[in-house]
């Protein structure tokens, strides 16, 4: 595993697959991904240990997450990396 490369691909999830999270948490991964929308996996590990979740909790909702912003920005959710 590159621990330097970034893992989130985005992908719309259905709202009750998608991780039951705190407000705390919520806001504690949105300030990640405003600054950082494609987080390698040691970012990953970092922003799961901080909130108290899964490591594949963490994936799911920045590939959600990703999706939405795609959306908003006038791009297929459902594409590759930031750069696709």
């Amino acid at each position: 595993m590159d621990i330097s490369k970034s893992s989130i691909r985005a992908h719309l999830t259905p709202y009750q697959s998608l991780p039951r999270l705190s407000l705390s948490q919520t806001s504690l991964l949105e300030e990640n991904f405003k600054q950082n929308r494609n987080p390698t996996e040691l970012d990953v590990v970092l922003y799961a240990a901080e909130a108290g979740i899964t490591e594949e909790d963490v994936k799911k909702w920045f590939q959600h997450r990703l999706a939405v912003w795609r959306q908003q920005q006038g791009l297929p959710a459902n594409s590759g990396y930031i750069n696709n």
